[in-house]
């Protein structure tokens, strides 16, 4: 079972802790996994998580955090706040999307299991050990080294028409451009995520993508990172609202929750997008082609969309099997489709 080291939830201040997970192995009898966590506390108030690494190719959200935790003082916030940079730390250290441990996927695993694998232990740590001393949480992604994603904000609903109304307020909260309104019930496989374990916590939660490819792509896109997270504290009351422009819009809804919202290959060989990242596209438009591997005479396989609406993510690497996936399009949702979801 994970043992939370050198954090005081009781105590004020500014602690540098970590999560202890057991792990034996042949090289280290008592070997332990490290997940770094700060915890700074200035009396009562909002509690609220940060967390990036649940992928370890995703980095954005890593170095923001990592930032963050440098140059936030216990005077700067009111309540309370943990930080975890590098939630899955295997997979970080690996820069890979699962652990190089137990092979598996950290957002596919909760509510984990104390006694499991690495992987499952830190579900179980995160949703059992440190979600219980909150009430917001920010989960932030990318694409990761198989796709490039829209700056998008991410939240659930889930029929509570008071909690769904403040998840979606947090997500226009965060200033970025787009969102995904997904219901809990979702095919996105939400139950086993962290966003799952923040409803089964009754924490208000939102979630967000930042590039990816597999690499810091710009200054840009971290720069939009940092300022979500510090609209994400003054919206939950953690710092004061004064020190921040306000968001300049509310973010485009848009609905990911239908099966033609992916776009899956149906061969192998390799992908060459015709589109770009935030383009509108329509029914029949082009996506792509698929050049076949070993018939140099075939000519290429159009990848066609079906549905109206916006390039949320796409594939940035060519080399594709069966059942990849090459594109995410969202379908703009009006706002009376927006109110329907959120109530």
């Amino acid at each position: 079972m994970a043992a939370l080291i050198g954090i005081d939830f009781s105590l004020d201040g500014k602690q540098c802790g970590h999560l202890a997970i057991p792990h034996s192995t042949n090289v280290s009898a008592y070997g332990k996994i490290i997940v770094p966590v700060v915890y700074i506390r200035n009396g009562e108030g909002p509690r609220a998580l940060l967390s990036a690494g649940v992928h370890g190719d995703e980095f954005e959200g890593q170095i923001a955090l990592r930032k963050l935790c440098l140059d936030l003082a216990r005077d700067d916030i009111s309540g309370s706040l943990l930080i975890l940079p590098m939630v899955n730390a295997p997979a970080v250290i690996s820069s890979s999307r699962v652990s190089p441990i137990d092979q598996l996927n950290l957002n596919r695993v909760f509510p984990g299991d104390p006694l499991g694998s690495p992987t499952v232990a830190i579900a179980s740590a995160i949703e059992n050990q440190l979600l219980e001393h909150c009430s917001f949480a920010y989960d932030i992604h990318s694409g990761g080294s198989s796709l490039l994603y829209e700056t998008v904000a991410l939240t659930t609903s889930t029929g509570s028409e008071p909690d769904d109304k403040k998840r979606l307020d947090l997500l226009h909260a965060l200033g970025l451009e787009a969102g995904m309104l997904l219901p809990a019930e979702s095919n996105m496989g939400l139950e086993s995520s962290l966003d799952g374990a923040m409803l089964r916590k009754n924490v208000i939660g939102v979630s967000a993508e930042f590039g990816g490819g597999g690499a810091l792509l710009s200054e840009t896109i971290l720069q939009a990172c940092e300022l979500s997270i510090r609209r994400f504290l003054a919206h939950v009351g953690l710092t004061p609202e004064s020190q921040l422009p306000p968001a300049d819009r509310r973010c485009h809804i848009y609905d990911v929750d239908e099966p033609d919202a992916f776009v899956f290959s149906t061969c192998t060989g390799l992908f060459k997008a015709d589109v770009a990242v935030g383009a509108m596209i329509g029914p029949g438009d082009l996506i792509g082609h698929i050049f076949d591997f070993y018939d140099l005479t075939a000519p290429p396989k159009p990848v066609i969309n079906k549905l109206p609406g916006k390039v949320l993510a796409l594939r940035t690497r060519p080399c594709i099997e069966v059942g990849d996936c090459l594109a995410q399009v969202g379908k703009l949702c009006g706002a009376h489709e927006e109110v329907a979801h959120a109530s």
